[in-house]
């Protein structure tokens, strides 16, 4: 088990690595730029280089970027389609270069055109990219609006269709809002089990580690400490228990409400970590 937490880049790549150098971090995520701004500025190749080799001083892995919030990759609409694409191809090879492990994506929104037409032209949009590095990994979603990801079923079309070119990210607040109760033993099984029938074995390899602010079934996103909100320590106990998930990597994206509350989270995984003899 390895655990680590989200590191903002303000003050660049390599500072980055120090933070989640200094917080005790083993594995860690970014974002490349402002996830809100379609613009992107070139990084240097020294900037680059230094960050590869930052990374592997501090034996830190794996290394994953997550996408901005504003691509749709499976999106009705042409133009935010081909936005989001060429944007995406940015990412992409930005990830490559610094020598990224994985690459989150949100699956998006099918816009009220329905399932079956958002994941097919998801699956369309990435096509080109699959099957190279880093890999991608699809995050399940809370379920809100029209947005794909609520449900694992959601993603059997792009598992036949890419096979183990793809893998998942599970975050465990949108699992929770979206309907599985995993603070309980059935409940999570129930969930790996589908999974493993659904979309293959083996196919989480990162999990965010994530309390919830909203109650069971809620759809709606809101992420909390762990402990502190409506899923509890139970959930994450379970999972650092289980054979499979507790070997892999742990990354929080728990509020950043005061100085210490990466700290504080990462304190509380590594301790059940511990417990289970999983660090």
């Amino acid at each position: 088990m390895r655990t680590g937490a989200h590191i903002w880049i303000g003050e660049g790549l390599e500072q980055a690595v120090e933070v989640a150098k200094e917080l005790g971090c083993d594995c860690f995520q970014i974002f490349l730029q402002n996830p809100r701004s379609w613009k992107r500025r070139k990084r240097s190749d020294e900037e680059l280089r230094g960050f590869r080799e930052s990374v592997i001083r501090n034996n830190i892995m794996p290394v994953v970027v997550h996408m901005p919030y504003l691509l749709n990759l499976a999106s009705p609409d042409r133009r935010i389609s081909a936005m989001s694409r060429a944007l995406f191809e940015k990412e992409m090879d930005e990830a490559q270069s610094i020598g990224a492990d994985y690459y989150v994506l949100h699956p998006g929104s099918h816009m009220g055109t329905g399932l079956d037409a958002g994941v097919k032209n998801l699956a369309e949009n990435l096509k080109s990219f699959v099957g190279i590095s880093p890999g991608i990994l699809l995050e399940n979603t809370a379920g809100q609006g029209n947005t794909i990801g609520g449900r694992w079923e959601d993603f059997a079309y792009l598992f036949e269709r890419f096979g183990g070119d793809v893998g998942i990210c599970l975050d465990t607040a949108h699992a929770f809002e979206a309907g599985y109760d995993i603070r309980k033993k059935e409940g999570l099984y129930d969930m790996l089990d589908t999974i493993d029938r659904k979309l293959g074995s083996s196919r989480i390899l990162v999990v965010h580690a994530n309390d919830s602010a909203s109650k069971l079934g809620s759809r709606l996103d809101r992420h909390q400490h762990i402990s502190r909100g409506y899923l509890g320590k139970t959930a994450f106990d379970l999972l650092v228990r289980d054979e499979y998930c507790g070997n892999l990597p742990f990354i929080i994206e728990t509020p950043k409400s005061d100085a210490n509350a990466d700290r504080r989270n990462l304190r509380i995984l590594k301790e059940i970590g511990e417990k289970y003899g999983k660090i």
